[in-house]
């Protein structure tokens, strides 16, 4: 499989979006985002997203320069309209806002409605778990992208409406919870699919309810399904991404699933929590550390070699990517070409 440098990848992803309209800084935001994701080992939310980014701008749908417009301020609260533009940009500007409310009291919430896939969503609470507060968001697609199967139903019913936590350590990295109220996300069924592979048992079903290994069902017409987080108790998967779909799509105002078309787009809430507010925050810091020091030494099941915190991973991963490249599917690599070489991109 062709291994590319971040720095290269992330590069090129810039010119790719500086030639469809997006100013520099708008660019530069996704790419780090996007090749981010995929240094962290979140391949489905990485450079994967290039060419489906590309296609909306095309059709009009995303908005390259569009920027975050507050609309309404309250207080310890705000609401914002991104302006049909790029999720990485009016997701990153959302928790800054919701970081500089909190700083100037105790506890910011920012809602958001019409901007596209906002993308790895751990990347902005682990940005206010990096300032000293600790940092909360949950996503739905604004009542559109309906992949996953109710608990006990066969059809799509709900996004995989995801949910982070972040909070700081003191340490080389704060613990960063990222997972989608699904068994998995989509962006991983699609690198399976371009990949050629058969998905793991126990993700999807068919359009009649029958557990698939095969992507092309999920994808295919009539179309298959996500399952939601849990298995046998995928009762509590699908609780919690329907709490997601009313505080990320209802309170938002970007709209919860339902039938009939919907406008593409993401709703996000963002919360800042300023952990200065409620004590010193080197005692949270030693807290949380000894926290992961006591889960961290428990003796280790067979064949587990360690016991990870979350953000941990994804930190690991993060220093070998960098070491040794990002591995990127050959039919990804050849649309990313061809993208190029519409665009008169050298690669």
């Amino acid at each position: 499989m062709p291994t590319l440098p971040a720095p290269q990848l992330e590069q090129l992803t810039v010119t790719i979006f500086e030639r469809l309209g997006a100013p520099r800084e708008h660019a530069a935001t996704v790419a780090e985002h996007l090749v981010e994701a995929n240094l962290a080992g979140h391949d489905s939310h990485g450079v994967i997203r290039v060419p489906q980014y590309v296609e909306l701008i095309r059709e009009g749908k995303l908005k390259p320069a569009g920027a975050m417009h507050v609309t309404r301020e309250m207080g310890s609260a705000a609401m914002v309209d991104g302006n049909a533009g790029f999720g990485q940009v009016i997701g990153r500007d959302a928790m800054l806002l919701a970081i500089k409310i909190a700083q100037s009291g105790a506890i910011g919430a920012v809602t958001v409605r019409n901007c596209h896939h906002t993308g790895r969503i751990g990347t902005y609470t682990q940005m206010a778990a990096e300032a000293g507060l600790v940092g909360l968001a949950m996503v739905n697609s604004g009542g559109g992208g309906q992949l996953v199967a109710p608990f006990g139903g066969t059809a799509r019913r709900l996004s995989t409406n995801p949910i982070s936590i972040a909070a700081p350590t003191g340490g080389p990295f704060p613990v960063v919870l990222d997972m989608s109220s699904s068994i998995a996300p989509e962006g991983k069924v699609r690198t399976y699919y371009q990949a050629g592979k058969q998905l793991p048992a126990g993700w999807t079903i068919d359009a009649e309810g029958n557990p698939t290994t095969d992507p092309n069902r999920f994808y295919g017409t009539p179309s298959g399904a996500l399952l939601p987080l849990g298995g046998s108790a995928g009762h509590k998967g699908f609780a919690l991404g329907f709490m997601i779909d009313v505080l990320a799509g209802a309170l938002t105002g970007a709209g919860s699933c339902q039938p009939g078309p919907t406008t593409p787009g993401d709703g996000m809430l963002a919360i800042a929590i300023d952990v200065r507010q409620f004590g010193p925050l080197a005692d949270f810091q030693n807290r949380v550390a000894q926290l992961a020091a006591h889960v961290k030494s428990s003796p280790t099941a067979e064949g587990v070699d360690r016991i990870y915190v979350p953000g941990e991973v994804e930190t690991v991963r993060r220093e070998q990517r960098l070491r040794e490249g990002i591995a990127v599917e050959p039919s990804l690599l050849k649309q990313i070409e061809t993208i190029c070489r519409g665009l008169e991109i050298a690669i």
